[in-house]
């Protein structure tokens, strides 16, 4: 996800790209503050065009729907915006995607695709200010020239909650990757978010034709491990060493995806990064959507729908995106109401699996509160009483004893809530799939990620952090790109490739354990960078216990209505915070406009 809604009226910039060069073959990964912030900039989009005359053959790979061209800055190789199915367009908008057209045309592969519909956000989700399109699927692929001739490949999935985000933030740039790592390819992937990759269309008269609508994320992302197999080779990479990883909704993604028949086979290893299968929702929470199109917009049917031009759809998403629902689907079909339960059962024990979380994955929240605490600590306070409203006697318990292993630990007042909220959304999930998969006999690999947002301090360790040290991408102000962040992030991303490589993170200066249900050995990655067994032992034995007895930590309640309850208990904080949230938000939009 790296947000998880809308609101995001951020300070953070998740921007930067990934080295600067000294001359064509001396490469340092260093840069100034001020370097850092200016490379930061989003790419101007243009659209790749059919090449008719001559091409650089070096730079060309020979795939089953076209030819396609890069660019080389230093030994790396970057091919962008290459379409891995049919684009999901007219009659096919809401449909499940299909292999693309076979091709023997050559396209350039210079720019980046379109990013999917979603809400403009300035300063959340830098890539909705990229040419946003219906036709996006697509991916890009970063490959050095030197290291291995057939190289083991990374699977990149970008967060935002599955309502925002998009390859084309620079956050994302895979050239420090692979200048520093020339034996991995890495690959990322724009798929459908929002409406268009999450929609119930069963209510409309024509919705059996749209079965999968409901969860077409989850298949563009199959769609796009299928292209990668079978046309990788081209690129250098070896189709039987594929590693998928994302953070946020894409470690929600990478999750349900080791899970998924339909993807069996596509992948070998897996990094799900602060996201795990609770990112679902049930299906009921799906009915109103349907109702709300008919009556805003007119449609009585699918094929109406698909007849509304971007535009329109656009604006009503830009008006009610915070009332639209999203998140993929516990449909009973093709994701299971209780997804947990094929960890438990063993379902992904052939596969290697590497996952963590950061020390303080909630409080990157703060920042779509403008850093107000008042309003973070509202919501932190009601979503734990609306869950505990909702539990059962024993989920009540459970909680009442999670809430005394805090304070046994020594937290007190509100940093009870936001400790349980950090658990609920992002850290506990990652840690029980841990345990699960070592149970049934899986290899196992566990970290948590202490390094700190250095702007604003108040976010400490927070959600996202870690995308910075995987990408080495720094905005200069958020994380400044200091030597000692940059190292780190060498140091992390050897770790990572390293797992792609054989499934084995440890490098030379650092021994990672396989992770059990006994040691509990995780990697702490940070300044002080160590192996420490059961961390807070108390604290996750307790929320452990809870994810056992209650309701999986599912998402049951929407952020709307959250908002609401907030309103009504806190109203003073409440309107305070909306005031000045709305005042932010205008700013933000009429400085896109200017």
């Amino acid at each position: 996800m790296s947000k998880l809604t809308i609101l995001s009226t951020t300070v953070l910039i998740l921007s930067g790209i990934s080295h600067v060069c000294y001359g064509e073959n001396n490469v340092s990964p260093y840069k100034t503050q001020e370097q850092w912030q200016e490379s930061s900039k989003i790419e101007e989009y243009h659209p790749n065009q059919i090449i008719t005359g001559q091409y650089d053959k070096s730079l060309a790979a020979d795939c089953k729907n076209g030819i396609f061209v890069g660019t080389k800055k230093d030994d790396v190789i970057a091919w962008k915006g290459i379409p891995f199915a049919k684009q999901p367009i007219g009659d096919k908008r809401f449909k499940k995607a299909t292999d693309p057209e076979p091709s023997d045309k050559v396209y350039e592969a210079y720019y980046f695709g379109p990013t999917c519909m979603q809400p403009i956000d300035p300063t959340g989700e830098r890539s909705s200010l990229y040419k946003q399109s219906e036709a996006c699927l697509n991916l890009n692929v970063w490959k050095n020239v030197k290291g291995a001739k057939e190289k083991p490949v990374l699977v990149f999935i970008h967060g935002g909650g599955w309502l925002q985000g998009g390859t084309s933030d620079p956050l994302y740039n895979g050239q420090f990757f692979v200048q520093h790592n020339p034996d991995v390819i890495l690959v990322t992937v724009t798929y459908r978010v929002g409406m268009l990759g999450i929609i119930n269309l069963s209510e409309f008269p024509d919705g059996e034709e749209y079965e999968t609508s409901i969860n077409n994320s989850i298949f563009d992302l199959v769609q796009s491990l299928k292209w990668i197999k079978e046309n990788i080779a081209a690129f250098g990479g070896d189709p039987n060493n594929i590693t998928i990883a994302g953070e946020s909704a894409g470690g929600g993604a990478v999750s349900t995806l080791c899970t998924l028949p339909e993807a069996k086979g596509l992948f070998q290893k897996a990094i799900p990064m602060s996201g795990s299968v609770n990112q679902g929702n049930d299906i009921e929470k799906t009915l109103t959507l349907p109702e709300a199109l008919k009556k805003d917009l007119g449609v009585k049917t699918v094929k109406d729908l698909e007849q509304i031009d971007f535009k329109t759809i656009q604006n009503y998403w830009d008006q009610n995106a915070t009332n639209i629902y999203n998140l993929i689907v516990r449909d009973g079909k093709i994701i299971p109401n209780d997804p947990f339960k094929l960890w438990e059962d063993g379902i992904t024990k052939d596969l290697i699996i590497m996952q963590g979380h950061t020390a303080d994955e909630f409080r990157y929240f703060l920042s779509v509160f403008l850093g107000y605490e008042p309003m973070f600590d509202a919501v932190c306070q009601v979503s734990m009483e609306m869950d505990e409203s909702l539990g059962t006697d024993e989920f009540k318990k459970d909680l009442e004893q999670y809430k005394k292993a805090l304070e046994n630990l020594g937290y007190t007042g509100n940093e009870i809530a936001r400790r349980y909220m950090d658990d609920k959304i992002l850290s506990i999930g990652n840690t029980y799939q841990a345990l699960e998969h070592a149970k049934n006999g899986g290899i196992s690999y566990s970290y948590t990620v202490e390094k700190k947002y250095d702007y604003p301090e108040y976010l400490g360790a927070a959600h996202a952090i870690d995308c910075y040290y995987m990408f080495g991408t720094f905005d200069g102000v958020d994380v400044k790109g200091t030597k000692e962040e940059v190292d780190l992030a060498l140091e992390f991303q050897k770790m990572i490739a390293n797992f792609a490589k054989t499934g084995n993170p440890s490098t030379e200066k650092y021994s990672w354990p396989v992770y059990n249900n006994e040691t509990r050995q995780k990697m702490m990655i940070g300044d002080n960078m160590r192996v420490e067994a059961n961390p807070e032992k108390e604290r996750v034995d307790a929320a452990l216990k809870m994810m056992r007895s209650g309701n999986r930590f599912r998402y049951v309640n929407s952020f709307a209505e959250q908002l609401q309850a907030i309103a009504e208990r806190y109203p003073e904080i409440y309107q305070e915070f909306m005031t000045e949230f709305f005042a932010e938000k205008q700013k933000a939009a009429a400085d896109i406009e200017n």
